[in-house]
């Protein structure tokens, strides 16, 4: 099993900064998250509070759609990472 490590880090969003995660397989970067709140929106549509996937990198990257998944939170995130790690995608 691949070690997730998550690294706390602010990131630039339309709203300005806002709290995040980097989100690491092996030290290797495979996505980014940042904090949306209920009074955020992304594509113009009113969103629930959470975890929007901003970036995602090798395994993470690959089913990137229109729109990013929102996760309830950063442990929902790393089971979705490890889902896709365990598919068969190597970050490396």
């Amino acid at each position: 099993m691949r070690e997730i490590t998550l690294q706390p880090i602010s990131v630039m969003t339309d709203g300005g900064g806002s709290d995040g995660h980097m989100i690491l397989a092996d030290g290797l970067l495979v996505a980014i998250l940042s904090r949306v709140t209920e009074e955020q929106t992304l594509g113009g549509q009113a969103q629930v509070e959470g975890w929007f996937l901003e970036a995602g990198f090798g395994p993470c990257g690959v089913l990137m759609s229109v729109t990013p998944p929102v996760f309830a939170d950063v442990d929902e995130a790393v089971v979705w990472v490890r889902a896709r790690l365990e598919a068969g995608f190597s970050p490396s």
